[in-house]
């Protein structure tokens, strides 16, 4: 008498006996069983990470919670200046601005989309900085900042679609000036919208730019034929232009995994650092871009310095604060600033201004540069980051003393520079001698009473 065998349906170990195919359950249930508590766990933190990284994505994508985000904590006075106080409630300063970045687009699109500049008497547009759109590419992370997605969208449909390889024939693209507008505005877009697009272009303007490296001393040179893919030779470079691009290509490689341009910006750093100097911390503005030799030029934060000494303090901060050289060179610097070029108004005691020297380091010269006016800032983060309550009390007067910049005219507008006036009434008068931009010091006639009252009087550039 045969006997009938029964065999459950839902048992997996069963089914493999019986030579029957098993299902994608029965397979995951059985690898469960045969892994350790070891690999279960790690298992378990593996799903969780991926689970976080698709939710912060849609998170972006989606809700963009940025938006939301109430930045800084702002201390305001419980008591307002209601008479001189234009601004009633931070809300409402953001409309204004906003509105007059919405004016400034709509002209731009209206009369000169895609062209490098609009210009706003004739409403007519030109291409002077070789047909990038410079403009419209600079402007992306304002757009998207301020919620401006329709105009953003616009613009970022026509970065797509622009060829960085090539420039309008016969123009000769300046580094430095393309490096922080174009590329850092393209990493900075993709940086905020994550559209993989932006970051394509972004190494297309990094690679396009890339030749002004090749010198004998890696120090870069000041422009790049885009179209032939080879650099301008030139002999000299001012530091500001070769000293700040060192952000942009390293956030370009930590995005592209590709160390080559970290590698090259960084080595102009190394180069700086060791390199001679009239003063620890000082660097004249002209380097050698054969020996990388600190050759010539005045010594100055303003206009062709400037922006060098502020990448040392953002290298730091973009480092993690892990890299000392960067600290090291920015607390040199402003150590040297400190004892050698800030002076204190002889009119005002509330009025301290930074000047600038020889290339010696050891001439002043009582020159106030508006674009010196960026040093308050600086000094106010760096006091924060590296715990440097001194700079956070000069930078209170410095700014008071740009304040006054503004506040002196008639326009509310400040002048390219202010000169200061010594002891002895002396002031400034520029002589240039073989391009080196060194200056003298001369007696200074027929200062006003307003002038004396002011502490200086306003420069001309003419």
């Amino acid at each position: 008498m045969s006997s009938k065998i029964t065999i459950g349906s839902d048992s997996s170990d069963d089914q493999l006996l019986l030579g029957a195919q098993p299902t994608w359950k029965s397979r995951l249930r059985t690898r469960w069983r045969l892994m350790d508590r070891c690999t279960r766990v790690l298992f378990v933190l593996l799903f969780v990470i991926i689970a976080a990284a698709i939710l912060t994505r849609v998170l972006v994508e989606v809700l963009d919670p940025a938006d939301y985000w109430p930045g800084p904590r702002i201390t305001i006075p419980t008591e307002r200046d209601k008479e001189n106080d234009t601004a009633h409630s931070d809300k409402e300063r953001r409309e204004v601005i906003k509105a007059a970045m919405k004016h400034a687009w709509d002209g731009y699109h209206q009369y000169a989309f895609g062209a490098d500049e609009l210009q706003p008497v004739t409403n007519k547009s030109n291409n002077k900085w070789g047909g990038w759109g410079v403009t419209l590419v600079d402007a992306l992370d304002t757009l998207y900042i301020m919620g401006l997605h329709k105009e953003f969208n616009q613009g970022v449909t026509h970065v797509t679609a622009v060829d960085f390889s090539k420039a309008t024939s016969g123009f000769k693209t300046p580094f430095f000036e393309m490096v922080i507008r174009s590329l850092a505005g393209l990493l900075t877009a993709y940086e905020m919208s994550l559209d993989r697009r932006l970051l394509a272009k972004a190494q297309e303007v990094g690679d396009a730019l890339m030749p002004a490296f090749d010198t004998s001393s890696g120090i870069p040179y000041p422009r790049v034929d885009v179209n032939t893919g080879k650099a301008v030779s030139a002999d000299r470079v001012c530091l500001a232009e070769a000293g700040t691009v060192q952000l942009e290509y390293w956030k370009l490689s930590e995005l592209t995994g590709n160390p080559k341009y970290h590698d090259a910006a960084q080595r102009v750093v190394d180069l700086l650092d060791n390199a001679e100097k009239p003063y620890p911390g000082l660097y004249p503005i002209w380097i050698d871009t054969k020996s990388a030799k600190l050759v010539s030029g005045k010594i100055t934060l303003g206009g062709q310095g400037d922006s060098w000494y502020e990448y040392m303090l953002k290298q730091y901060i973009f480092s993690r604060h892990s890299n000392d050289q960067y600290r090291r060179m920015y607390e040199e610097s402003m150590d040297a600033m400190k004892e050698k070029m800030v002076q204190r108004s002889i009119y005002d005691p509330n009025m301290y201004y930074v000047g600038d020297l020889d290339s010696s380091a050891k001439k002043f010269s009582p020159m106030y540069q508006h674009l010196t006016c960026f040093v308050p800032g600086m000094l106010a983060l760096g006091s924060k980051v590296l715990d440097r309550p001194d700079d956070l009390e000069l930078a209170k007067s410095l700014a008071y003393t740009c304040y006054r910049m503004y506040n002196a005219t008639a326009t509310g507008l400040s002048p390219e520079y202010v000169l200061f006036r010594d002891s002895h009434d002396k002031g400034l008068s520029q002589s240039f001698s073989d391009g080196m931009d060194e200056f003298a010091i001369t007696k200074v006639s027929g200062a006003s009473d307003k002038e004396k009252q002011d502490g200086f009087y306003l420069g001309s550039n003419k």
